[in-house]
Order: structure tokens, then sequence, then C-alpha cells
């Protein structure tokens, strides 16, 4: 079972959501930045893959941490090393960029080589970890709640036989609402 968990909860999972969104985020906005000579777009670049890097930064921490519990010689443990490898390609791609960003505010061509590199390895490294939840080699448990057990589902349930009472009310030729 990977250790790093909150409250119940897989941290790994949590925290990857910010460069799997972020970095790809940016290189959009440095598309409209191409695109429109907007350089407000360019900034919101900055920030964006900026914000990309911090989270990445700190899933990658703890994805390492969960690498140790997969067991060797696995095809799980195969996938979790090409996945950290694409991640870390991607961390150093957007780390290049913005210190490149840092010098030239308004970027070169090369800065937006730089933006399309990192979003394709988080999104090609996000797919590898989406792939590696269905591995049974992979040590996550995946729990799903009980029948019944979702919240507000009895308020649901009655309200689903308020409208068949009400179907049945008007199919006998009686307004319910309106009298």
């Amino acid at each position: 079972m990977p250790k790093t968990m909150i409250a119940g909860h897989l941290l790994h999972p949590m925290l990857n959501k910010a460069p799997a969104t972020l970095i790809p985020l940016g290189l959009g906005l440095d598309l409209l930045h191409r695109a429109t000579g907007d350089a407000r777009y360019a900034d919101a670049a900055f920030y964006s893959l900026a914000g990309g890097l911090a989270g990445g930064i700190a899933a990658g921490l703890a994805g390492a941490r969960d690498y140790d519990t997969i067991p060797e010689d696995t095809q799980a443990k195969s996938d979790a090393t090409k996945h950290g490898m694409l991640n870390a390609a991607a961390m150093a791609a957007t780390a290049a960029n913005l210190v490149k960003r840092r010098a030239t505010p308004h970027h070169a061509p090369a800065s937006l080589a730089l933006s399309i590199l990192g979003a394709v390895a988080v999104l090609g490294a996000a797919r590898l970890g989406k792939r590696m939840l269905g591995d049974p080699g992979m040590p996550v448990d995946v729990i799903k709640p009980p029948a019944g057990a979702l919240p507000n589902e009895e308020r649901f349930d009655h309200s689903v036989l308020d409208v068949d009472q009400y179907v049945a009310t008007a199919a006998d030729g009686q307004h319910p609402v309106h009298t």
C-alpha cells in the first residue's frame, strides 16, 4: 500500500492534478500569445508554468515515496519508472523554460519548444499513471462506497418518488400542482 496518505486519501493522486493541468495550460497560453501578440498571455503562461512546476515537485516527492512500495520485477514497477522519468523530463523542461523567461519575458521560440516538450511529457506521464492504477501489481486499493451510502441519497430517492406520484396523478387527468 502506498505510504503517502492524508486522512485516508492517497497524496500523489491529489497533487498530480496541478502539473497535469497547469503545464499544458501554459502551452495553450503560449500559443495564444504567439497568435495574438498579447503579452498578457505570456505573463499568464509564466505563472501557469511556475504553478505546474511547484505542484510537480510536490507530486514527485509523494510519488517517489510510493515508488518504493511497488514490488520489484513487475510491470507496475517498469511503468512507474517510465512515469517518473517522463515527469522528471517535464519538470526539467518547465524549469529551463522558466529560467529562460526570466531573462526574456516575452519568450523566444525556444521557450515555446520547451512548453511543448513539457506538456507532451507531463500528459504522457499522466496517461501512464492512469494505466498503472488498473495494474494488478500496483499496490493501490480502490475503495468503492457501499450501495446506498452516498450523501443525500435518501433525499434523491424521495424526489424520484415525488416525480412518480406527479406523473401517475397527471395520467389520471388530475393536476397535482394547480387545482
